[in-house]
C-alpha cells in the first residue's frame, strides 16, 4: 500500500481499518510518523510484528498474543485489557507532573538557600547559617519534596494534550519561574535578614528573621504547587511552620540555636513574605490551565 502527502486528510477522516495487511499496517504507521504523529500499535499475532516493531510504542497482548509479537513489541499487556493502557497513560502523566513540581521545589527553594549563604558573608555580613541551620531546613526540605508531590494518579490527567515537539523536563517558560522565583526569594531572604541585623549588627535576631522569611517561603511555594492534593501537604506545611514557631520563640530553644525571638511584625512580614512568594507559581499555574493544559506538558 502506497500513501502520497494528499493522504493525510482522508488517514485523519478515518476512524477504523480493517482487514488490512502486514505490509499495510506497516506503511499506515510509516505515514503517520512521517506527519509528526506519535504512534502506538496493539497487537496480537504474527501479521501485527512489522507494524508493533515500527511503532514508537509497541504493545501486545500477553495472554493470547504469539510469542513473535511479545518479543518485538516495547509493552506487553499481561491482562490483554485496553483499559490499562488509559490507566497506565494517566498514571505515567501524572508521575512526571509529580516529578516536575517536586524538582521545581527543590530547586526554588534551595536557589535562595545557596546564594544567601554564599552571598552574605561575601558582602560584608556575619555568617547566616550555622551547620545546625542547615540541617533544620534540609530536614522540612526533603521530606516536603519526597511526601507532598506523590499524589496518586488523577482522572484529568488525560485531558491534556502533550506537545509533538521533543519534551524537556523543564520547558523554558517553567525555567524562567523557577529563576524568578528563587531570586526573589533571595532578596526577601536578604532584605530581611538585612532589616533586622540594624546598626546594632543583632545577629541572633537577623538569623531569626531570615529563617523564617525562607521557611515561610518555602511553605507558600508548597501550598502553591501541591494545591494541598493530600494530607502530606497539610501535613508537612504546619510542621514546618510550627517548627519555625517552637525553634525561634521559644528562648531554651532559640539560644540553643543561635536566635532570638522574633515580635509581632517580623511574623507578619514572614508570613505575608510567603504569600507573596506563591504568587508567581500561582499565576503560573492559572495562565497554563487557561491555555489548556496543565502547565507541564
Amino acid at each position: 500500500m502506497r500513501l502520497a502527502n494528499n493522504d493525510v486528510t482522508a488517514i485523519r477522516a478515518v476512524d477504523v481499518v480493517a482487514r488490512a495487511i502486514p505490509a499495510q499496517k506497516h506503511a499506515l504507521v510509516q505515514h503517520l510518523q512521517a506527519q509528526g504523529e506519535l504512534v502506538a500499535v496493539t497487537g496480537d499475532g504474527v501479521n501485527d510484528v512489522p507494524a508493533l516493531k515500527c511503532a514508537d510504542i509497541g504493545i501486545a497482548m500477553g495472554e493470547r498474543g504469539t510469542r513473535a509479537a511479545r518479543e518485538v513489541a516495547s509493552i506487553v499487556l499481561m491482562d490483554d485489557n485496553f483499559r490499562t493502557n488509559v490507566d497506565a497513560i494517566a498514571e505515567g502523566r501524572q508521575l512526571f507532573n509529580n516529578l516536575q513540581q517536586s524538582y521545581q521545589y527543590l530547586l526554588m527553594i534551595h536557589i535562595p538557600l545557596v546564594l544567601t549563604a554564599a552571598l552574605i558573608p561575601l558582602m560584608g555580613f556575619p555568617i547566616l547559617y550555622l551547620p545546625i541551620h542547615i540541617v533544620w531546613l534540609e530536614l522540612i526540605i526533603h521530606p516536603t519534596a519526597l511526601l507532598v508531590f506523590q499524589n496518586a494518579a488523577q482522572h484529568d490527567s488525560l485531558r491534556s494534550h502533550p506537545s509533538r515537539r521533543v519534551k524537556h523536563f523543564f520547558d523554558a517558560r517553567q525555567t524562567v519561574i523557577i529563576g524568578f522565583t528563587g531570586l526573589l526569594v533571595t532578596v526577601l531572604v536578604y532584605w530581611s535578614y538585612a532589616r533586622s541585623l540594624g546598626l546594632g549588627r543583632d545577629i541572633e535576631h537577623a538569623r531569626a528573621m531570615a529563617l523564617a522569611v525562607l521557611i515561610f517561603a518555602g511553605a507558600g511555594l508548597t501550598a502553591a504547587l501541591s494545591r494541598f492534593r493530600g494530607i502530606a501537604a497539610s501535613v508537612v506545611m504546619a510542621g514546618a511552620l510550627l517548627s519555625a514557631l517552637i525553634f525561634i520563640q521559644v528562648p531554651m530553644l532559640s539560644t540553643l540555636l543561635a536566635l532570638r525571638p522574633l515580635h509581632f511584625d517580623d511574623w507578619l512580614i514572614a508570613g505575608l513574605s510567603g504569600v507573596f512568594i506563591a504568587l508567581p507559581v500561582v499565576y503560573d499555574q492559572w495562565a497554563s490551565a487557561r491555555l489548556g493544559g496543565d502547565g507541564t506538558d
